[in-house]
């Protein structure tokens, strides 16, 4: 039989899980809103992000290594990026090494739109850690990370 403070303990426990759910749901929520307040209707939180992957990594990835960097299965970000290629976000071509590989990359369009991007991303950032201190911001981003590498299952 576990001892009260185990209960306590695991109460605590299952409170910050589902507080890291809530904060995922609004930091979505807030993205879709600074979106809309940069013109960019027509692109996803998640698109959104694998945008900002691809202008992280200045090279253009195969789906596959957008999937592991976003955690979502590759037909997921699949549905992505025909998504963002329709919309002229995105153009996908033949990996020169690897004739059954597909890469892609950034269009003209989006690196046009990059600033309204960062102007997202900077805003989302600011809001979350509105009132942090340096210090608490990377004491914060260590115990995240150990929750991370905890759960995560590698495939």
């Amino acid at each position: 039989m576990a001892s009260r403070a185990q209960i306590a303990l695991r109460r605590k426990q299952a409170d910050a899980a589902l507080e890291l759910s809530r904060i995922n749901r609004e930091m979505e929520r807030h993205v879709q809103q600074l979106l809309a307040q940069e013109r960019l209707k027509d692109v996803t939180p998640a698109q959104a992000n694998a945008l900002m992957i691809l202008f992280q990594e200045k090279a253009p990835l195969t789906a596959r290594q957008l999937a592991r960097q976003m955690n979502l299965s590759e037909v997921t970000v699949g549905r992505f990026i025909r998504a963002l290629e329709a919309a002229g976000w995105v153009k996908r071509a033949a990996d020169p090494r690897d004739t059954r590989a597909i890469l892609v990359r950034p269009s003209k369009k989006a690196y046009r739109a990059f600033p309204r991007f960062l102007n997202v991303s900077n805003g989302l950032l600011d809001v979350a850690f509105a009132g942090f201190t340096k210090k608490e911001v990377e004491q914060l981003g260590k115990l995240v990370e150990r929750v991370r590498s905890n759960v995560v299952i590698e495939t």
